[in-house]
């Protein structure tokens, strides 16, 4: 977003098509002048009238106006909110009616930036209220709604004072060190130590709700002909992908979605990785597929009793299986024992996908909802805290406290990100128009 504030936007409020009712949503500094163009002689603060609004010269359009006087609305500013008959062809006309009235279309999000900018909510309850909007069931709608209600905030502010606590103790020492304030270090790493425990369990949390809200997204690989395809199908319920004996087969990324547990699960099946191959199309496919696992939250890598040797590094959790072990008497140490098509091992691999990630078997005990921005800057200010733990000496402290203040930057940046305009535009597009 590069445009300023001291213009008008209008956009349409509600979804897309036809309907019986459409919302026409106007906000800026000073709406009164594009009210009476309008051909409205006078509307008061929270109050709604009936109009007949001429959209075109031989066109007229009944319409229910209400208005909203800064700094009383949501975006802090005035706010023309017009409910129409809801064809899209009568909401078009409106807006271009708008448009020649002074008014520009809103982008992505505007209207939810206007009113964080203007302090009429958080960054988080912006967040929270486009997780609600597109929440896709109902634990999705939960978590959105207990984190509208303050829940996450509530926890990221009580986090914040907590360290600046420690914060205190440790920088009233360098700056009065002669008087030994900091007389018990012993007390204070004990202090910093318990803040840490806590603080991973707020971090765990965070993870699990951001897979509640976002997905799991899981990477299948391994050598060719082991069972990754057979595998897709079975946790996907559908023929997903092409089962075959020929190496190669899958050479492209499949895509498919499934849900264990309550979580949505993104299955990417990747083609069989192998050192050398003479299809230039099949090593085009395993460079994709390699580069697609670094960005997966999961690796469930496969190998058959032939390939066993197969091992892969990833800096990712992986789950490793042994496919066709009915076809071998021993078991694998390392490794899920599996038989796809007995559907054997199926459930392990499951738990596994859950033990991996840290997942909660109850769903309902998520009580906020969070994203991959949170997770990141948690796990950021995660590393600081363990960095000043694991300083053992009083004459450390300058160090300590620098760990200690780029922790309370990052855990701060979840509430208000510190960013150019550019990157609040980024974030902000990623909402819907009208909100």
């Amino acid at each position: 977003m590069t445009h300023s504030f001291s213009d008008s936007i209008v956009a349409c409020s509600s979804p897309p098509g036809t309907g019986a009712i459409s919302i026409v949503r106007v906000s800026g500094k000073n709406l009164t002048l594009i009210v009476k163009k309008l051909g409205v002689k006078k509307i008061d603060d929270k109050t709604s009238i009936v109009e007949q609004l001429q959209i075109k010269k031989d066109l007229n359009e009944k319409c229910v106006l209400t208005f909203f006087k800064s700094p009383n609305s949501f975006t802090g500013e005035d706010v023309l909110e017009i409910n129409c008959h809801g064809n899209p062809l009568i909401v078009e006309m409106i807006i271009e009616k708008l448009i020649k009235l002074g008014c520009r279309r809103a982008e992505p999000g505007e209207f939810s930036m206007r009113s964080f900018l203007n302090n009429k909510i958080s960054f988080l309850e912006a967040e929270a209220i486009d997780d609600l909007i597109n929440a896709a069931n109902q634990n999705q709608l939960l978590a959105a709604s207990k984190s509208l209600s303050g829940k996450f905030e509530e926890k990221i502010n009580e986090t914040i004072e907590d360290l600046k606590k420690l914060r205190i103790y440790v920088e009233s020492n360098i700056d009065f060190s002669d008087e030994q304030i900091l007389d018990d270090f012993t007390g204070f790493k004990k202090d910093l130590s318990t803040f840490i425990d806590n603080f991973k369990t707020f971090v765990l949390d965070t993870n699990s709700s951001k897979y509640l809200i976002e997905g799991v997204k899981v990477g299948i690989t391994g050598p060719p002909n082991v069972g990754k395809s057979t595998l897709m199908n079975i946790l996907s319920k559908e023929k997903a992908s092409i089962v075959s004996e020929i190496h190669g087969t899958t050479r492209d990324i499949i895509l498919r979605s499934c849900k264990i547990r309550d979580y949505e699960f993104s299955l990417y099946d990747t083609a069989g990785i192998r050192d050398q191959s003479d299809d230039p199309i099949e090593r085009e496919g395993i460079e994709m597929a390699k580069s697609l696992l670094d960005t997966c939250d999961v690796i469930i890598e496969i190998v058959d009793p032939t390939n066993e040797d197969f091992f892969v590094n990833y800096k990712n959790p992986v789950i490793r299986v042994r496919n066709k072990s009915d076809l071998c008497n021993t078991s694998s140490k390392n490794r899920i024992d599996a038989s796809f098509n007995n559907k054997k091992g199926i459930s392990e691999i499951k738990d596994a996908l859950f033990k991996a990630l840290n997942l909660p078997l109850r769903i309902s005990n998520i009580s906020f909802s969070a994203r991959s921005r949170h997770a990141e800057l948690m796990n950021l200010c995660l590393n600081e805290l363990e960095s000043a733990a694991a300083l053992s000496h009083e004459n450390s402290l300058e160090l300590i406290a620098e760990n200690l203040r780029r922790a309370s930057d990052f855990i701060g940046e979840i509430k208000s990100p510190y960013s150019s305009d550019e990157l609040l535009g980024e974030i902000f597009s990623n909402f819907c128009i009208g909100k």
